[in-house]
């Protein structure tokens, strides 16, 4: 598997393939470029024998070698980074007494503190982060992806050249305060080393989505108690709330985030995922979830809704092709780690192969086949008595976009898996 060098060898190369190509799942070998490691709350390998024993082999001849000498490219090491924390953070937060095992044993202690080792060799310098340039401007400027929705070609994904603008027709949705959690609260702790954005569009411009924020806030009763709690103490969002019209987008993006030389956090403009919901329509037909309907694929074109996504492709970013973003296909499966199962988990053959998981687009419409509003998971962030927003601007006075400062990071400085990672860091400079 050549990623990081044409030779398949490369230790960096093979660094990667002992971590997303695993050895009990052969068809993760066909989707070696995937954006997470197929590894599970419940799963144990790399900490058990024989898969711990190669990490480890590979991860000490890097160190021992100075692997990190051997590619000088900066969104290389990169992206190697990003690859090792992932691995880092799984280890942190998979559930080890869940399949009998001590908490933090011996095998995590061993891969945790090389992976943090390799992550501070090949960090890059706060200057270094700031130089990398901005891939999703780099694929708008491609010309590889349409530039907005074309209900005559709903199957061509597109990319907006003005997400990211200032006082654009996109509104960011952001976390913000040392307390807050992050808007896209799902998704930023099952990949807490990613920050995750919300943009909404209504057809009628910004002034218009702006104004319909304001009717999400200003709508008298937000909240109603959940019908079939009999002691009355959960709330759920009210359905009843003001609905947005056809015409709508949502688009949900992932940024990458580094560690730099001296240990601290920074958001590099380099983004790793979009994913963008179009509504031709809004209506009430899709509250059983598909039920009704002969197949999925049935319920998602019955749903009002057209489904895109499209990310971070390494071998695509290391060429400089379309800044390293490609649509995913219609058809196309990956192993999901995003509240899913694994093969790790419920009955051994259970999600053995990559056949036997839904398309990935199709997967999408399951978390958010409700009509209009009720399918944005994150709409309780924008009702009182929320983090957002009691300063909410006037419509003819928005907040600019922040480009690259999607969310504040405290939320990720606030965890136990930073607090740990910062200590091998420091331990590991101190040597």
């Amino acid at each position: 598997m050549a990623i990081y060098d044409p030779n398949p060898t490369h230790l960096w190369n093979r660094l990667h393939s002992v971590i997303f190509v695993r050895s009990d799942l052969p068809s993760t070998s066909r989707v070696p470029d995937s954006l997470d490691p197929p590894l599970w709350f419940n799963t144990k390998y790399l900490l058990a024998q024989p898969s711990h024993d190669r990490v480890i082999r590979v991860l000490d001849e890097f160190l021992q070698t100075h692997g990190e000498r051997l590619i000088r490219d900066p969104v290389k090491r990169a992206m190697l980074q990003r690859d090792l924390w992932s691995l880092f953070d799984w280890s942190v937060v998979r559930e080890p007494e869940r399949v009998g095992e001590p908490a933090y044993g011996k095998g995590e202690q061993e891969l945790q503190s090389r992976l943090v080792e390799v992550m501070r060799r090949v960090a890059l310098t706060p200057e270094e982060i700031r130089a990398l340039p901005s891939n999703y401007e780099q694929a708008v400027a491609s010309g590889q992806f349409a530039k907005e929705y074309d209900p005559a070609h709903p199957d061509r994904p597109f990319l907006p050249p003005d997400l990211f603008d200032s006082y654009s027709t996109w509104v960011g949705i952001y976390g913000r305060g040392p307390t807050s959690d992050p808007v896209a609260v799902s998704h930023a702790y099952a990949f807490s080393r990613s920050n995750f954005s919300i943009y909404l569009r209504l057809p009628a411009g910004r002034k218009a989505t702006f104004e319909y924020l304001r009717s999400l806030w200003d709508f008298p009763q937000s909240w109603i108690p959940v019908p079939d709690d009999p002691r009355h103490e959960q709330t759920m969002e009210n359905p009843a709330l003001p609905q947005f019209p056809a015409g709508t987008e949502v688009a949900l993006v992932r940024q990458m985030l580094l560690v730099d030389t001296q240990g601290n956090l920074e958001s590099p403009p380099i983004t790793e995922s979009i994913q963008i919901r179009v509504y031709r329509s809004v209506n009430a037909l899709d509250r059983s979830n598909g039920e009704t309907a002969s197949s999925l694929a049935e319920a998602i074109k019955s749903s009002g809704q057209d489904f895109y996504q499209i990310r971070l492709s390494r071998p695509q970013l290391f060429a400089n092709r379309a800044g390293g973003l490609r649509a995913t296909e219609r058809d196309e499966r990956e192993f999901s780690m995003f509240n899913s199962f694994g093969p790790d988990e419920g009955s051994p053959a259970q999600f053995i192969s990559l056949d036997q998981y839904q398309p990935v687009l199709q997967s999408c419409f399951v978390c958010h086949h409700r009509p209009g509003i009720d399918s944005v998971n994150s709409r309780g962030r924008l009702l009182k008595p929320n983090w957002l927003q009691h300063d909410y601007p006037a419509p003819e006075k928005p907040i600019p976009n922040a480009p690259w400062s999607y969310e504040d990071t405290n939320w990720k400085q606030n965890r136990y898996d930073w607090g740990l990672l910062s200590g091998y860091w420091k331990a590991a400079g101190s040597h």
